[in-house]
């Protein structure tokens, strides 16, 4: 096998698209700060699956649903632009999109599904409470139905790790039942559940980093959490469970500070990983 037996060849973080939220409107005694969040997809170059997508970003949909994108636009300022698309970031670095297979989906949100029409012929994995709000969720639970694909998509449930290697043991020690994501062992992963139900977070054991999604909108806003206002509660499916899954992941980083945890909504610059960590 070519890559050094190793089955992920590169990770490549796009960001597409943002929104922007003042953040003393989100958290009580918080300084005035207005913030970009942006959405991220995530890219994974795989020795035998080729490439597959984590999550597609923001498209122009966000601005056509009617009188809900009016809602969410206004609660919820968002941008992005055609050199935003996923489509367009992946062409850049001359990564066909019509080659992508498979995308693994975190949850259906709207800055989460943006792109998933503008593919094609692929297959969608993720855990069965999201393929389910993805299907027939509606506007209550964030799922812009002009967003969901109604063609050439398949869809697969992820199913729990048969044997537990050493890193499967010991997120499920923190986090409970870990899937094998594409049944190789090369994607782990776990349910992040309180933001949406079901949602789904990977590890990357080979490379050591851990993609939790919106478990939280950013590291620097975990400790922000219980100053959380009203309406941004009410964005959460469960606020509570939402509090519990920050708790696994502050003891997780503390037994694990060699693993890197990426928020999707944190503060980033678009970059890659391999295991020398340079890109080419």
């Amino acid at each position: 096998m070519e890559n050094g037996g190793k089955k992920i060849k590169r990770i490549r973080l796009y960001s597409c698209g943002c929104c922007v939220n003042n953040l003393s409107v989100v958290f009580r005694k918080h300084r005035y700060e207005k913030r970009q969040f942006p959405a991220l997809s995530v890219l994974i170059e795989h020795e035998d699956f080729g490439n597959v997508l984590y999550d597609t970003g923001y498209s122009g949909l966000i601005y056509k649903n009617h009188i809900v994108s009016f809602i969410y636009n206004m609660l919820n300022p968002t941008y992005v632009k055609e050199e935003d698309l996923i489509t367009n970031k992946l062409k850049k670095d001359s990564i066909d999109p019509l080659l992508i297979n498979n995308v693994i989906l975190s949850h259906a949100h709207p800055d989460h599904i943006g792109g998933l029409k503008l593919l094609k012929n692929y297959r969608i994995i993720s855990t069965k409470q999201v393929l389910h709000t993805l299907k027939y969720g509606n506007a209550f639970q964030l799922v812009f139905k002009n967003m969901v694909p109604d063609k050439d998509v398949t869809y697969m449930a992820v199913k729990p790790a048969a044997d537990y290697s050493v890193e499967a043991g010991e997120l499920a020690a923190y986090f409970g039942k870990v899937y094998d994501v594409l049944g190789d062992g090369s994607i782990l992963g776990i349910e992040l559940n309180g933001h949406a139900k079901g949602q789904l977070g990977i590890y990357i054991p080979e490379m050591r980093i851990l993609f939790a999604a919106d478990a939280c909108w950013g590291r620097d806003l975990v400790p922000e959490i219980r100053r959380m206002r009203l309406i941004p509660r009410l964005v959460q499916n469960d606020f509570a469970e939402y509090m519990r899954t920050n708790k696994k992941f502050y003891r997780f980083s503390k037994a694990h500070p060699e693993v890197k945890i990426i928020y999707f909504h944190g503060a980033m610059k678009e970059r890659c990983y391999e295991s020398d960590d340079k890109c080419t």
